[in-house]
């Protein structure tokens, strides 16, 4: 016995609003998702293929897609994204973290492990907690995007 395929067809006026609302340039790549499920729903693309574009699971589709038929178009387009905590990593994080890779300090924070470096921006009052492995995440990325010798205010610019 087959799956029951479950079908979404949406009207004229649903498929322009959810194209209205992908076009928007603020959106949160959570939002953009359940957008796209959307969309890739409407096309009968099948889940598998949605989730391996999206970057997600099946069963999160199926879960996007159950919000969906409670939800209605216009609640689960608008819903704020949830989940996750909030970032750590705020402009007074980088900018001190792009400090100790092109700063005086930089040939001896290049060996502090990465628990000290967390330390460090806890010291000095850039954020009130930070885990080592975002802080690492940061500095990876901030030490391919930052020449050793440039400025720390190059971030900025």
């Amino acid at each position: 016995m087959g799956r029951h395929r479950d079908s979404l067809r949406l009207d004229v006026a649903q498929r322009a609003a959810l194209l209205h609302y992908l076009a928007r340039p603020d959106l949160d790549p959570r939002q953009r998702n359940r957008a796209e499920t959307l969309r890739d729903w409407d096309a009968a693309r099948p889940v598998a293929d949605t989730a391996r574009r999206l970057g997600m699971t099946v069963g999160r589709v199926y879960a996007l897609r159950r919000l969906f038929r409670q939800q209605g178009l216009d609640t689960y387009l608008n819903a704020p994204p949830q989940g996750g905590a909030p970032t750590k990593l705020t402009p007074a994080v980088e900018e001190a973290l792009a400090g100790l890779i092109s700063g005086p300090e930089a040939p001896q924070a290049r060996h502090w492990p990465l628990r000290r470096l967390a330390a460090y921006l806890v010291e000095q009052g850039c954020t009130a907690s930070i885990s080592p492995a975002t802080v690492g995440k940061a500095w990876q990325r901030l030490r391919r995007l930052l020449p050793a010798d440039a400025p720390a205010t190059a971030l900025a610019s």
